[in-house]
């Protein structure tokens, strides 16, 4: 055999070349939506991950300077229009001067946070939507605007790790932290004060249940306030039972 012919009967033809594209485009197809899934989840647990150890240096650090997180004064002001000043004179008084600012939200503003957020059930959610009118925002060098509402014996930092950009659903970009000055079983099992995730403590039937605040597609009122708890619970990961 020549060396001619030897090419001759190595070579693909241009069918063979289609339809091994066409499988490789075929196998693209189905394998990309979970590429991408797999990476937006790994995304957001670096995101939020990144943003509790922001929010817990800087309440350790100010320890230093301010004392003990129980003996700090964090008003009880409700939800009404004294919220952003009392969430600023917080943040400024015991946190400022150890985070990394970028941007501060002005009040009343759309500037930071998206218009609408959705819960895992599909149903809007209505708290995240007011956190422009009420609460003292902030974005942070990482890019996620944190807002604070002091209730008292602990202060509620609500969390979107992107700010406007989507997808703005609880569970996913969206989050609550809680800096507590005493030991809480309500919200998740604190026994002490400290910088908790939301519902962090609890069992995971708990995190996952059907109940108001469950991390499931299944709870309705305040249906994934529990999701940051379950991402912690499951050590930084995103099961598959997770509702994404």
């Amino acid at each position: 055999m020549t060396q001619r012919e030897d090419r001759k009967h190595t070579a693909f033809t241009l069918a063979e070349v289609l339809i091994t594209l066409g499988i490789i485009g075929v196998v693209t197809a189905l394998t990309m939506p979970t590429l991408i899934q797999n990476y937006q989840k790994h995304e957001t647990v670096n995101r939020l991950k990144e943003t509790y150890s922001i929010l817990y240096q800087a309440v350790s650090m100010s320890e230093t300077e301010n004392g003990l997180l129980e003996t700090w004064e964090i008003p009880n002001v409700g939800w009404n229009e004294n919220t952003y000043t009392y969430g600023k004179t917080f943040f400024e008084q015991y946190l400022k001067p150890y985070i990394k600012v970028a941007k501060e939200c002005k009040y009343q503003s759309n500037e930071c946070w998206a218009e609408e957020y959705i819960k895992p059930n599909g149903v809007a959610e209505d708290n995240f939507p007011s956190l422009k009118n009420k609460t003292y925002g902030t974005v942070l060098a990482n890019g996620s605007v944190i807002g604070f509402y002091p209730r008292g014996t602990f202060c509620e930092v609500w969390v979107d790790l992107n700010g406007k950009k989507g997808p703005n659903k609880i569970g996913k970009d969206a989050f609550i932290i809680l800096i507590v000055k005493n030991a809480n079983n309500y919200y998740g099992n604190f026994p002490r004060s400290g910088v908790y995730m939301y519902g962090q403590g609890f069992q995971r039937n708990v995190l996952t249940g059907s109940n108001f605040k469950g991390c499931s597609k299944n709870a309705t009122t305040y249906a994934g306030l529990y999701c940051n708890g379950l991402i912690l619970h499951d050590g930084w990961k995103i099961e598959k039972d997770y509702p994404w």
